[in-house]
């Protein structure tokens, strides 16, 4: 909970290291391989950032339809590595044996790719992607009118940011991505957990803090951290003073001071965070014109798929898009993968990397609305 000396976020995205995971996976795959693998490397505009990313298109053809993969938050591989599970590895095998392009690129600070990660949100990430389709237009086996972009997570609200900065993208396939701001995805995965382990009282009262404290950092998200941590003081003296001790106790607050809580929340204030916690998808989902195809596992405990769903279908609606698809699939985690706990702790003891069933579904819509 947040009464803790060190908040425990769980985020909506993928953080997790799989260093310690080294057996493969069934679904990874192996060379020899039936396309092409290029290892390629290209510069920002003004060079300050470099990307090292796999380029993959099938050895005969062209020119082709081709894919920006984009990661999930955190420092992510271009295989989206976690847990040895290598999700856009996956992706890129299945889409580039059935004829279409595909660039899995390296985030900052991985791999071949450098850049600083100092004070940068989702936007520079974006910027990023930006990087990634003006290569893409150098390649003789892209075709140009069709390069389009699949995020998974935090790269699921990158993709439609990309699109409002460079409107010529093709599609947009949202694997996982939000609809919803940052403070409300947040404001369940932080009080979720504590359903059912704590009377109603308890539940509604820690409820209503996480809340109010969410809303102090969205709506002053642009001001100091010191004046940020003042107004979470000041709410949480106000907000204790009438709760019995015995609630208090029951969600560990009993011990907790106002000076202490104002401090729980600083991992909250890193410039990615306050972007991410302030910013409605809304405002770009709106302006997305492209075809979309947006889906969700119904297990998804880190973007949370009806709101998510839902948020995204009325702000294409709102675009004035007539073509897209939203889709929830049964029995899926965040990942895709089918799973019976469904806990972010399950993801690495799944043989599966990456449904099946996803992967026609993302085939078919592709070959359907743009191939």
């Amino acid at each position: 909970m947040r009464f803790n000396s060190i908040i425990t976020l769980v985020f909506f995205f993928l953080f997790i290291s799989s260093k310690n995971f080294a057996q493969d996976k069934p679904q990874t795959p192996k060379p020899p391989y039936s396309y092409i693998n290029d290892s390629v490397e290209y510069d920002n505009a003004d060079k300050t950032v470099h990307l090292g990313a796999t380029f993959s298109y099938p050895e005969k053809g062209g020119q082709f339809t081709t894919i920006v993969m984009i990661t999930g938050s955190g420092q992510q591989d271009r295989d989206e590595t976690i847990f040895n599970h290598k999700p856009f590895a996956v992706i890129a095998d299945y889409l580039t044996k059935r004829g279409f392009a595909v660039l899995r690129v390296d985030d900052r600070g991985m791999g071949k790719s450098k850049g600083t990660l100092k004070n940068v949100t989702s936007e520079d990430f974006a910027d990023d992607v930006i990087t990634s389709v003006n290569y893409l237009l150098t390649r003789k086996e892209v075709n140009k009118n069709k390069i389009g972009l699949m995020g998974h997570s935090e790269g699921g609200f990158i993709a439609p940011i990309v699109y409002s900065k460079t409107p010529n993208i093709a599609f947009i396939v949202s694997l996982a991505g939000p609809g919803v701001s940052g403070a409300d995805i947040l404001l369940r995965q932080q009080t979720d957990p504590v359903k059912g382990k704590v009377s109603n009282d308890a539940f509604d009262a820690f409820y209503d803090l996480t809340k109010r404290t969410l809303n102090i950092i969205k709506d002053n998200h642009t001001k100091p951290d010191s004046i940020v941590m003042l107004l979470v003081r000041d709410l949480y003296k106000e907000w204790k003073k009438d709760k019995p001790d015995s609630l208090l106790a029951s969600i560990n607050a009993d011990k907790v001071t106002p000076e202490i809580y104002a401090m729980s929340i600083k991992p909250e204030l890193i410039p990615w965070l306050r972007y991410f916690i302030a910013t409605d998808p809304f405002i770009f989902w709106s302006k997305v014109k492209c075809p979309v195809l947006a889906f969700n596992g119904a297990k998804d405990i880190q973007v949370y798929p009806d709101e998510n769903l839902n948020a995204i279908k009325k702000a294409l609606i709102v675009a004035g898009n007539k073509n897209f698809k939203i889709k929830k699939f049964k029995g899926l985690n965040h990942l895709f993968q089918h799973c019976k706990e469904c806990t972010v702790q399950e993801y690495a003891k799944l043989d599966e990397t990456f449904s099946p069933k996803v992967l026609k579904v993302i085939y078919k819509w592709l070959k359907k609305e743009i191939k």
